[in-house]
């Protein structure tokens, strides 16, 4: 075999790595346009985790920034310490000039992330619409021509974002009406002001025309919603409003963290009155979650072992000090149980009666502590 086969055997083609599920089609791009195209590109552990920051970063932006647009409360108040407009038409010539400068993909790529860094440094609410959609719309036509949204064409912006960040299709309206009676009662149930009748059940709105997929995926949703309704009427509402509203907190923190996200759906809850969002769990979510989780692992074994270790520590005290030295090996004892002497009658030796009485006193401290755990 030559030294070239041998080399290629050492390689993944880009088939195989989309086959292994290792990869997404826009994940690898984005990897590929973060490199020169007339470089080698050699993917490493390093490159990778870049690509998956980038890509990560954008789904956030995407995802707050349609909220933000369809916000009917929202009015953005422009900032004069804060030129976004003027920071976007920047980046905006700033990526002419590298495309023009042999498509210099890499350098667009870092400016598209400062330019969602800068947005994401300022309050949100002294942004206006048309700024925040300015910004959007630029990102996703840039999205659009790297070819990191399907086969959506470049000009294409009257949707704003990329695919993967959408609820499922026909699902919509169930989780909207699930999400929102979730803020109502985690908001009162903070301040220990649940009653009875903020437990009626959530209705299920009509439903559309859909793909026989899309029938299955909303008749999944359409089960969450019965259960949740099934356990907030579950519920015991004689109870007193702080302990009802624990219930109900356990219960919100159950519909985000195991029903919603058990059908690929999180519910991200924002500060102050503001509405959890919607949102499709990502594998950066996913994996801040395997994250805790281990973290939390670690704490229970460590938890455990410390209880087994005290256990086993507080059972070594059943003994009475004042019997631990009643042995065939000795013969006579004080009043306290400390040998006096040995099996053959001999007086026990200074030095070992020494060691004896160290051995005694800590049994007995065991022993207090044994008989305090039984009280």
């Amino acid at each position: 075999m030559s030294d070239v086969q041998k080399s290629l055997k050492n390689f993944t083609t880009i088939r195989q790595a989309l086959h292994s599920g290792d990869w997404t089609p826009r994940g690898l791009r984005i990897v590929f346009l973060m490199h020169s195209w007339s470089d080698g590109v050699e993917i490493s552990e390093g490159s990778r985790e870049k690509g998956s920051s980038w890509e990560d970063k954008l789904n956030n932006f995407f995802i707050n920034a349609k909220a933000v647009l369809e916000d009917p409360d929202h009015v953005g108040v422009a900032d004069s310490k804060h030129d976004l407009s003027g920071d976007l038409e920047k980046k905006k010539q700033e990526t002419y000039e590298a495309l023009c400068d042999s498509f210099d993909t890499p350098t667009v790529m870092e400016k598209i992330s400062r330019l969602i860094t800068a947005y994401n440094t300022v309050d949100p609410s002294i942004v206006s619409l048309a700024t925040t959609k300015g910004i959007a719309a630029w990102v996703t036509e840039m999205v659009n021509l790297f070819g990191l949204n399907g086969s959506a064409a470049p000009t294409t912006t009257a949707t704003i974002g990329w695919s993967g960040i959408e609820v499922p299709e026909g699902s919509k309206e169930i989780l909207v009406g699930l999400s929102h009676r979730r803020d109502v009662l985690r908001r009162k149930a903070k301040a220990d002001a649940v009653a009875k009748d903020d437990l009626t059940a959530i209705p299920t709105p009509p439903s559309q025309t859909l793909s026989e997929a899309q029938k299955r995926t909303r008749a999944s949703f359409e089960q969450v919603l019965k259960n949740v309704n099934r356990d907030m009427d579950d519920l015991d509402t004689t109870k007193t409003a702080k302990d009802l509203s624990k219930d109900v907190l356990r219960l919100c923190d159950r519909i985000r963290n195991v029903d919603l996200w058990d059908h690929d759906v999180y519910l991200e809850d924002r500060e102050g009155n503001k509405p959890a969002l919607i949102r499709p769990v990502t594998r950066e979510l996913r994996a801040t979650k395997e994250q805790e989780q281990s973290r939390e692992r670690t704490r229970q074994e460590g938890k455990e072992k410390r209880d087994k270790d005290a256990a086993a520590k507080l059972e070594k005290g059943r003994l009475s000090h004042k019997e631990m030295f009643r042995l065939p090996e000795f013969s006579a004892w004080d009043d306290d149980g400390l040998p006096t002497k040995d099996k053959e009658g001999e007086e026990i030796t200074k030095s070992r009666k020494k060691k004896l009485q160290k051995d005694w006193e800590r049994q007995k401290r065991w022993h207090e502590a044994w008989k305090d755990a039984q009280k």
